[in-house]
């Protein structure tokens, strides 16, 4: 069958659109939309122990994945943490453990990535990975 260009046009303008839409977030921008986790301020007590977080996803599937990662207040890795689908609630608590002896008082920043998996357009089209920053959580530790 033929089809005519003046036929096809607004189908590919409408095509055009929506990648430029769907482009106009980037993977790399911050969001709370998509989920957040966050921590309450505290005391940085002597030797080693844990903190907690929580954390909350809104993915788009069941096939998740949430990454966490720690800093502190010199912008040192202090830990990571993971979650995934299956595994995991979608909203939850978990801890990092932080020594007195090998980190600062201060402001800690939580960093967080949700990765969701979605199938292809065509049923013989690989999966679709999508990717979101979750906003950056930050929480205090001061002397006792």
């Amino acid at each position: 069958m033929h089809r005519s260009r003046a036929r096809c046009l607004p189908a590919a303008t409408a095509l055009g659109a929506l990648v430029v839409l769907a482009a106009s977030t980037p993977a790399g921008a911050s969001s709370t939309r998509f989920g957040h986790v966050g921590a309450p301020d505290g005391v940085l007590r002597p030797d080693c122990h844990r903190y907690r977080y929580h954390y909350v996803v809104k993915p788009r599937s069941d096939d998740w994945i949430l990454e966490t990662w720690l800093s502190d207040p010199r912008e040192k890795p202090r830990g990571s943490g993971d979650f995934a689908a299956g595994s995991d609630p979608k909203r939850g608590r978990a801890s990092f453990g932080i020594c007195r002896t090998s980190v600062v008082p201060g402001r800690f920043t939580i960093k967080a990535r949700l990765r969701w998996y979605t199938p292809g357009p065509l049923p013989i089209s690989p999966t679709v990975e999508h990717t979101r920053w979750l906003t950056p959580a930050h929480f205090r530790l001061r002397r006792p």
